[in-house]
């Protein structure tokens, strides 16, 4: 069907000014209309209306497999489908938060599969609508549909019904039912007031639709928005077009422009709030306390790819893997390099738990980070030189690592002949 749709929407006609979006309808823009992509993630800045199919997510991505007789992303569009799908319910909330009118083709499925690195989880079709989950909606026999609402469905769908193919119904919850099943009262069209915008769900259009028909249900979609928001200008029938003074479209273009610019100064925003958030906690590595070390130092080998495990033994351990070597991070404090003890015997002590637990031999790290870092380093560093080598590492390294998403950093860290933790031999049983 969406081949059909394409050759025939190409043919379309745009008033002068027509500021509508259509999702994975035609292959490139009709005049006066933008024609836009769910895989293809794009600003509705610009839009009063948008008309989505979201059937059309089967189509746009690629599929490789079948899952309980849907079909299967395969595993980077799966991702890719994660990730956009998020941007889209964002779009669409800030769409409708600019008094915009969202119309969803309902499709005639609800479920496809997508690939985790586990297993392959359901995705409902239309999770990117906001409000998605009350509406409970589940594929139905392709039907006809009538409407008993008031205006202005009544007359949207009295001249244009017999042009639709309701395959889902819905539970309305707090969206208006507006249509439904011809002889029953199973409804398969929705309406919901949101603040400042709306929500229209409908059923999809049939197959063989000709291209005048088309041509005026898109402009009739967008005269029931402009009645739906009160707009005074539109005229007393279906699918006329609301004149637009040359006044409102600059106002509108700068309104567009307003809000690109309100947007990006949000994510601008949001980044510095971040960069001053990760140097507050990641500088405890050099000026923070024994558990902000800790913390920030799990976080920091995290994110440089290592599984980072803690809580066996001392608080101020933790271990990691690296290039198939069992690596503990010992943190060193002050009395452990003034009290007369060797630090080679200090980081046996406090890895040999790790060994025991994981039964097998660690490599043990001194760690010299936090607010007391320069002092420890002061009094460690005689015994880093004698002729035991040891493997250290201080928290303003790790940092630096960091910030340079250095995942090879560690290569330099470990020390060539470092003596190695061995797990205690277990007793046996009586």
């Amino acid at each position: 069907m969406q081949s059909i749709l394409c050759q025939q929407l190409f043919l379309l006609k745009g008033a002068a000014y027509m500021s509508i979006a259509l999702i994975d309808f035609p292959n490139k823009p009709l005049e006066g209309v933008s024609s836009l992509s769910f895989a293809e993630p794009a600003s509705l800045n610009e839009f009063d209306l948008v008309i989505w199919r979201p059937a059309a997510i089967a189509n746009v991505y690629a599929t490789d497999d079948s899952f309980e007789g849907t079909p299967v992303l395969d595993v980077r569009d799966s991702q890719r489908v994660f990730s956009h799908t998020r941007y889209w319910r964002k779009e669409f909330e800030e769409f409708m938060g600019r008094g915009g009118t969202l119309v969803m083709l309902a499709p005639g499925f609800t479920k496809m599969g997508l690939h985790t690195v586990q297993d392959v989880v359901p995705f409902d079709v239309i999770e990117a609508l906001p409000g998605y989950r009350d509406l409970h909606h589940k594929a139905c026999e392709p039907s006809a549909m009538q409407c008993d609402a008031g205006e202005p469905f009544r007359q949207f769908f009295d001249k244009f019904s017999e042009q639709f193919v309701a395959c889902a119904t819905f539970t309305s919850g707090e969206a208006q039912a507006i249509a439904c099943i011809s002889g029953s009262e199973e409804t398969c069209a929705l309406y919901e007031y949101v603040h400042p915008g709306r929500i229209l769900v409908i059923p999809e259009v049939q197959e063989a639709i000709s291209v005048t028909v088309l041509a005026a249900i898109v402009d009739a979609l967008d005269d029931l928005s402009a009645r739906l928001r009160l707009d005074a200008r539109v005229s007393g029938y279906v699918g006329a077009r609301p004149v637009v003074t040359e006044r409102e479209r600059t106002l509108r273009q700068e309104l567009a422009q307003t809000s690109q610019m309100r947007r990006a100064l949000q994510t601008r925003e949001a980044a510095l709030l971040k960069e001053i958030s990760d140097i507050a906690f990641f500088g405890q590595l050099e000026h923070g306390d024994r558990i902000g070390v800790i913390n920030a130092a799990q976080q920091v080998l995290h994110a440089l790819g290592a599984y980072v495990q803690h809580g066996i033994g001392s608080t101020g351990t933790l271990v990691f893997e690296h290039m198939g070597h069992a690596c503990v991070l010992v943190l060193i404090e002050e009395a452990d390099v003034s009290s007369g003890k060797r630090l080679p015997e200090t980081l046996r002590e406090r890895s040999q738990p790790w060994a025991d637990e994981l039964n097998r031999e660690v490599e043990p790290i001194a760690f010299i980070a936090g607010a007391n870092a320069e002092n420890i380093l002061r009094l460690a560093t005689p015994q880093c030189t004698n002729s035991e080598a040891i493997s250290w590492l201080t928290g303003a390294t790790l940092q630096l690592a960091y910030q340079e998403r250095n995942f090879d950093f560690l290569d330099d860290v470990r020390a060539k002949g470092a003596a190695l933790t061995h797990p205690a031999r277990r007793q046996r049983g009586p």
